[in-house]
């Protein structure tokens, strides 16, 4: 049902939603702008969510976590699901990438959400670093459940870019 919603939006407003829905159920203007590249000023990114916004499936908040952008949340977290489900694994990957490095350039002081991004960007050497001090804000933070998890991911993130290294050694 969300998917029949979504389709009938046209393909323009669809691509600035899975855009946005690489960011999580929040995401600003000039983050889903970055993941749209060259195309983002001809599909007028603005308008499609000005638009978006009138048809009630995301809202725009009157205060951004990121100065001088407009910050917006999809109205119910199925949407933001649909959206992401429409994303191919490479895009979806090199998105994850795209917001990441997006993210990080704006200040963003959420190491696990940076860590995130990379990670599910198949990029596990640029992960590693910021699970790390992720773990270590959780520790800072007196959260053991969440620097715990952090430590673990930062383990498997390490294991996977030595992984790849091995196989670029080897031929592989």
């Amino acid at each position: 049902m969300v998917q029949a919603r979504l389709d009938v939006l046209g393909a323009d407003a669809r691509r600035v939603l899975r855009a946005a829905s690489v960011f999580g159920e929040t995401f600003w203007s000039g983050g889903v702008a970055a993941l749209m590249g060259n195309d983002a000023k001809a599909l007028d990114v603005p308008a499609h969510l000005a638009r978006l916004a009138a048809e009630e499936i995301v809202t725009r908040r009157a205060v951004s976590k990121v100065a001088g952008e407009a910050e917006y949340a999809f109205r119910h977290a199925l949407v933001c699901d649909a959206a992401h489900a429409m994303l191919t694994e490479q895009d979806s990957s090199l998105a994850h990438r795209l917001a990441g490095a997006w993210l990080e350039q704006t200040g963003e002081a959420d190491q696990a959400v940076l860590a995130e991004h990379f990670d599910k960007g198949a990029a596990p050497e640029r992960a590693l670093g910021f699970f790390r001090r992720a773990a270590e804000q959780a520790l800072e933070g007196n959260d053991l459940d969440r620097a715990t998890l952090d430590q673990a991911a930062a383990k498997a993130a390490e294991a996977a870019s030595r992984g790849r290294t091995t196989a670029a050694i080897s031929g592989g």
